[in-house]
Order: C-alpha cells, then structure tokens, then sequence
C-alpha cells in the first residue's frame, strides 16, 4: 500500500477543468472571459477547497487491520490508513477532504466497494459520537468536583467566622478548606482543559465521516 498526498494548485487550467474551451483560444477574448469568471471563480474555490489523499492498495485488505477477520462492515481500520489520515488533515485543516483508492481494475469490485465506503463513513462516525459522549461526561464529572468545592468552601468559610469554636469545628475547617479548593480546581481542570484535549480527535473523524471517498482504477 503506497499513500500519496497532494492540495490543488494553480497549475492546472480551471477553465478546462469546467470542460469549456481556453478563452485564449477564443476571438473576443476580453468579453468572454468576463462571461466566465464566475464559473471560474467557483472553479477555483472548490480546487483550493480540496485535501486530496491518494492511497494505492494491494488489495482491500489493506485498509483493515490484519488481526481482525471480521467482514469488511465491521473490520477495524488499519493503524498505517489512520495514522496517515490524521497527517493529512492536519496539514490541510481547512476544505473537504477527498479520499482516492487506487486499485487495479482486475482486483475491483463495485458492491465490494460500496461495503466498504460505508463502513468507513460508519467508523468515523461512530468515533465522532463516542468523543462526544465522552467529553460530554467529562464536562459533568468536571461541574459536579467544581460545585462539590465551592460547598465545602462555604462551609470552611461559616466556620471561620463563628464567634467561638470547638476542636471538631476546627478540625473540619482544616479538611475542608484544602478539599474544597481541590475540588474546585480539579473539576475546573476537567471542563477547561481535559475535555478540549479531545477536540482535535473529534474534529479529525468529523472531516473524514463526511469525506468523500472513492475508488479509481490504476
């Protein structure tokens, strides 16, 4: 398996990528290339807009990890596919990411291929759900440590100000202080920090369960 990854330039002519004829070629040069430049415009935009990953496969066995026999719907994804995935979209964190895989024609199979497709979109997609929930719970978990210490700081803080106190108050205001500001800051530490760690994992397998994956004949 060989990967191969390009962005759309300007080397290309966008007009002909429109399937028109060269407006050099064209007599009144000036009027039609007025006429056109919206369609080259847009032209443009959807190259630039554009992170092309090129894969040639052996076989489909190459995009599923070699330890799981499962069929190809419920395959994992091999860690070389993942790992160059997330190299790509983070050198084009901008545009759609278009998938090509590269196969003989001797080897292609077009129901083979629409399994595989949506097995991939499939994974991603489930990936992007787990993440949520995941900092969706970690975000809970960080507001629950975060009120959990403002209450015993209320509570070290009503201690403090009796006008006299016993050995137990004081004992509880030398826990409760020191826990309450741990909590506070650990569940702090958990919706500020922790939860956004993961932002980038979801944001990668949200770009690749809406890329647009085909194969091509080499």
């Amino acid at each position: 398996m060989t990967w191969r990854m390009r962005s759309c330039d300007f080397r290309h002519c966008f007009v002909c990528r429109l399937s028109l004829r060269c407006p050099f070629e064209l007599p009144n040069f000036k009027e039609q290339k007025k006429q056109m430049m919206p369609e080259i415009e847009e032209a443009q935009k959807e190259l630039l807009g554009k992170a092309e990953l090129s894969v040639w496969l052996d076989s489909y066995d190459d995009i599923f990890s070699d330890f799981d026999p499962r069929p190809f719907q419920e395959r994992a994804l091999s860690d070389d596919f993942l790992n160059e995935a997330r190299k790509m979209v983070k050198e084009k964190p901008d545009g759609r990411i278009e998938l090509e895989l590269l196969m003989p024609e001797s080897l292609r199979n077009k129901e083979t291929e629409t399994v595989i497709i949506k097995s991939l979109h499939a994974h991603f997609r489930r990936f992007v759900h787990a993440i949520e929930h995941e900092k969706k719970k970690t975000n809970q978990r960080g507001i629950v440590l975060t009120l959990c210490g403002f209450i015993l700081l209320t509570v070290a803080a009503y201690i403090s100000n009796l006008p006299s106190r016993s050995f137990i108050h004081n004992t509880t205001l030398v826990i409760f202080e020191p826990s309450g500001w741990f909590l506070v800051w650990t569940g702090l530490d958990h919706i500020f920090y922790i939860a956004r760690r993961k932002k980038p994992e979801a944001e990668f397998n949200s770009r690749m369960a809406h890329a647009e994956i085909v194969f091509l004949s080499i």
